[in-house]
């Protein structure tokens, strides 16, 4: 993804758990990244759960859904919108690639990647804060329900809200779309073991929207 700073209210403790994260931007690698879990459970999701979410910029996790037909106008433009808002984020401007987003899917209410990109440009700019994306997310999921990046969106947003087995169920939902095997599907398995455990260790209700 094209941050690394950590999310807004989350404690660093001692590490001992690393999970990999590889993000590939625009057929670039923009990193590896260790990132550690503590020993103390149930814990607030650590950094790698927001980091997951802002970290796929889309190359190997992004689709290009237009779920109708738009003037040939509309579509160019949106398209021009949409990789200014790239560069944007490419250069860590987020809250101007967030702008240039939202220009977009006013061009193109249908393309579920600019709506992704638009939810993982909103939380950037808030510090990594993806309930700012949760609208945009659900928007892009509601055009397309297989949207790679939307569907890691929304189990990185429950795991930030600590609703650890909706996210366990998102992460395993989108495990099913992915090559078995490849970088995507290693990420998304440690993801799911980690989710499991903190769904574990924290007996209370949990659940999309509890």
């Amino acid at each position: 993804m094209d941050t690394r700073r950590s999310s807004r209210g989350v404690k660093y403790v001692k590490y001992t758990k690393a999970i990999l994260i590889v993000a590939v931007a625009g057929g670039v690698v923009a990193a590896a990244i260790s990132f550690l879990r503590s020993d103390d459970a149930p814990v607030t999701p650590s950094a790698w759960i927001v980091q997951a979410a802002t970290a796929l910029n889309g190359a190997s996790i992004s689709d290009s859904t237009h779920g109708g037909v738009m003037p040939a106008g509309n579509q160019a433009t949106a398209r021009q919108l949409a990789l200014e808002g790239q560069r944007l984020r490419v250069q860590r401007r987020f809250a101007e690639a967030e702008a240039r987003y939202r220009e977009a899917v006013i061009a193109d209410p249908m393309d579920a990647d600019s709506w992704a990109d638009l939810a993982d440009s909103a939380a950037a700019a808030a510090g990594n804060d993806l309930t700012k994306g949760r609208d945009a997310i659900m928007r892009a999921i509601a055009i397309d329900p297989r949207h790679h990046k939307a569907l890691w969106l929304r189990a990185s947003l429950e795991l930030q809200e600590q609703h650890y087995a909706a996210a366990a169920a998102t992460w395993r939902e989108l495990q099913s779309l992915v090559a078995p095997g490849s970088s995507d599907a290693r990420v998304i398995a440690a993801n799911i073991v980690e989710a499991d455990t903190l769904a574990q260790a924290a007996p209370v209700a949990d659940g999309r929207g509890s």
